[in-house]
């Protein structure tokens, strides 16, 4: 029985190689497993040959926008394989058969390493040091002291500026350079009582001054950390761009994240660097190869590699390639020809 069935293979498959009509393949997904041609070249299209070659398959190429258009291709009897980097996932068994898997993936988290003009950043922080509260009541503070030495050094101190705005800068000056450093020209209110309004003052604007700088450093480190993103616990609450149709599109849908839709990774990654996304996700192999081939973009992978994947070839349910596919995918990882194609991509980045 097992013989007559393996026979019966045997024949489907002979008759695809010999007969009329091509196989008819599906390419979609990103570079470097799916470079658009023609002529076609790839990771997932070198791996695809050289099963067709095992076969004795001929067949003709039909590119897709998107893994989704593909997988949907294969279960409308569009198309008879589906090649590119398409993740083996629950949802899509419902629809399409898998090969079994060929190289293993997961995602990674792609961030912008571009940082504002220096002028850019003093404005920022300017503008958190103009939202803190305590900032205000130092304000407050200082106007206080200022109309009180004013009017008292008008009355008592002859040698005082007679204009308004002279008076109020002099007092002004007073009040700053006593708090900041402690020391001053002025010689402050007389007697005893004016003696301990010094000293007030001086202990005030020494807290005043510490209290401050420590305020709007815990402000300025806790937005940093806040907008810093490191890992995938980072992303929840933040914008993310990733290519339209592809497998991290959604994995982050599931998760309940923001995302920014892109037609392809290099408008992903145009949109992280214009502000309108905070990161981009992808799978981890198409991240480097993608900042490798673009050294001069202000680009960085960070985190660890997380939802681990495997991406393999998508054929119709009860497809007859799938067994003779299966068993060129073993004759190639047995002789070590898909480890040389990957080393060819990945170079030393590929760790089997």
């Amino acid at each position: 029985m097992v013989k007559l069935l393996l026979a019966a293979f045997a024949c489907l498959t002979c008759a695809w190689a010999h007969g009329a009509e091509p196989l008819r393949v599906g390419l979609a997904g990103e570079e470097p497993f799916v470079v658009k041609g023609p002529p076609f070249t790839g990771v997932a299209v070198d791996v695809w040959e050289k099963i067709a070659a095992l076969n004795s398959w001929t067949f003709t190429y039909t590119t897709f926008p998107s893994l989704d258009e593909g997988i949907r291709a294969v279960n409308a009897g569009k198309v008879d394989v589906l090649a590119g980097n398409v993740g083996i996932t629950k949802d899509r068994l419902s629809l399409v058969e898998f090969s079994q898997p060929y190289f293993r993936s997961g995602f990674q988290i792609m961030l912008s390493e571009a940082r504002p003009h220096s002028v850019a950043r003093l404005g920022a922080d300017l503008l958190d040091l103009l939202r803190m509260e305590v900032f205000w009541y130092v304000v407050a503070a200082v106007v206080a002291f200022t109309v009180l030495v004013y009017f008292f050094e008008r009355r008592h101190n002859p040698d005082f500026p007679k204009t308004t705005a002279a008076g109020a800068a002099e007092a002004f000056y007073y009040v700053v350079t006593l708090a900041l450093t402690g020391k001053s020209a002025y010689k402050g209110f007389p007697g005893i009582l004016g003696r301990l309004v010094m000293v007030a003052w001086i202990i005030l604007g020494i807290i005043t001054v510490a209290y401050l700088t420590s305020s709007i450093t815990s402000s300025m480190t806790l937005e940093k950390l806040g907008n810093r993103i490191s890992g995938p616990e980072d992303l929840p609450g933040k914008t993310v761009a990733v290519v339209s149709g592809s497998t991290a599109e959604h994995y982050l849908r599931d998760k309940g994240i923001t995302i920014y839709p892109a037609k392809d990774l290099a408008s992903a990654v145009d949109a992280m660097l214009g502000q309108k996304a905070a990161a981009v996700v992808d799978d981890a192999p198409v991240l480097q190869s993608y900042d490798f081939n673009h050294p001069r973009l202000p680009i960085t992978e960070v985190g660890p590699v997380f939802a681990p994947q495997n991406y393999g070839f998508a054929l119709a349910i009860g497809s007859p390639l799938r067994l003779p596919l299966n068993q060129a995918l073993l004759d190639l990882g047995e002789s070590r020809t898909l480890s040389g194609i990957f080393h060819a991509y990945f170079g030393s980045v590929y760790q089997p």
